[in-house]
């Protein structure tokens, strides 16, 4: 379980207190004008308490999955890494995983106002991730899910981070220089993880993984959440 959980916009660098905020629009004055910030991309952070307890088992039954299916699942998004079944948080050694999991999607749906009389989030897949020397992640985002996410089971600085591109094609129609960029004007974010680490973000931020540059093999753990609507409830 996770100790005093943050919620994090890490485009502004700013934390959020457990307790959901009344999430007013984000203005800004200077001089005559005023800017509104009207349609963010925020990305949760969460650091998880005692997880180097949790990681050793973690790393115990990944390493198990990976010696009993070393080919892994084809045709995803790593390149030259490891990549289990998508079903692993039924494993009876994932749960308290699981709950650590459950605990901070429910943060993040409390924050995101989220009508739970109407729908709730599924825990719908999750996967082992395993990059060597050399291996990454091309940038891919999750279709048919809603909130995405990845846990960090054993990463160094050199082990690649993970990066996220700007989810509004227009503004890269006119590239315009600036003096110094800022979460308005960057169209890339690169975040080094950390081990205990997780992050949630909308499934539909494309993302990828930079190449592993050490000996150390970055290990991770995704998954991915989808709407499931109550009895007599509509998408439509």
């Amino acid at each position: 379980m996770s100790a005093d959980p943050h919620i994090v916009d890490l485009t502004r660098g700013t934390s959020r207190s457990q307790d959901a905020p009344e999430a007013p629009l984000a203005e800004a004055r200077g001089g005559s004008g005023a800017r509104i910030d009207w349609f963010p991309t925020s990305i949760w952070r969460f650091n998880v308490a005692g997880y180097e307890a949790l990681n050793e088992k973690l790393m115990h039954f990944i390493t198990a999955e990976r010696q009993r299916d070393p080919a892994g699942m084809r045709g995803r998004s790593s390149v030259m890494g490891w990549h289990s079944t998508e079903q692993l948080h039924r494993r009876l050694e994932m749960q308290d995983f699981v709950a650590v999991l459950h605990d901070n999607v429910a943060e993040v749906v409390r924050w995101l106002r989220i009508d739970t009389s109407q729908v709730s989030l599924e825990l719908a897949t999750c996967w082992a991730m395993v990059n060597g020397k050399g291996a990454s992640g091309t940038v891919h985002c999750h279709p048919n899910s809603y909130l995405s996410g990845v846990y960090y089971v054993n990463t160094t600085q050199e082990t690649g981070n993970i990066f996220f591109q700007d989810p509004r094609p227009a503004a890269n129609m006119v590239v315009c220089p600036v003096t110094e960029f800022t979460p308005w004007t960057v169209r890339q974010i690169s975040y080094q993880p950390a081990s205990g680490g997780m992050l949630i973000f909308p499934s539909w931020l494309y993302h990828g993984v930079e190449p592993n540059l050490s000996e150390t093999p970055r290990v991770s753990l995704s998954f991915n959440f989808r709407l499931q609507w109550t009895t007599g409830a509509s998408s439509g």
